[in-house]
């Protein structure tokens, strides 16, 4: 009989305070409809309890999804000038706010870090501002 590895699908999940903050696209409805309860539509992400993120994190194990969990959100931040273009960074953001004249992103991945920089924003860790949502 065949068998087949699936590689899982994985999610950055970032731990801020009391909470676990992510942000995804789940195809399956089902899985979304299981997580429906701690998704934030005006923020477009999902925001679970850190005393309940054990137990989603178990029950979407089964269902081949995994999660990489960030304590450490700096190298995940990026920042720009107020009032410039931003629109794409936005897109790819887990969390943002604004701070003295500059607008402060969370991204999802170290990828849209990445493009985030080539579309002008610059890494916290190369300013002299700190992460603080």
């Amino acid at each position: 009989m065949p068998t087949f590895d699936a590689d899982p699908e994985r999610i950055t999940a970032f731990r801020v305070d009391d909470r676990y903050l992510f942000a995804h696209y789940f195809e399956r409805e089902d899985l979304f409809d299981r997580l429906r309860e701690y998704y934030d539509g005006e923020q477009y992400r999902f925001a679970v309890p850190a005393d309940e993120f054990p137990t989603v994190r178990a029950d979407l194990a089964e269902e081949y999804v995994e999660f990489e969990v960030v304590e450490d959100l700096e190298p995940y931040c990026v920042v720009k000038e107020q009032y410039t273009e931003h629109a794409d960074i936005l897109r790819d953001s887990v969390a943002h706010w604004e701070r003295r004249g500059h607008l402060f992103f969370l991204l999802e991945s170290e990828l849209a870090v990445r493009e985030a920089v080539e579309r002008g924003a610059t890494p916290v860790a190369e300013t002299d501002f700190v992460v603080g949502l």
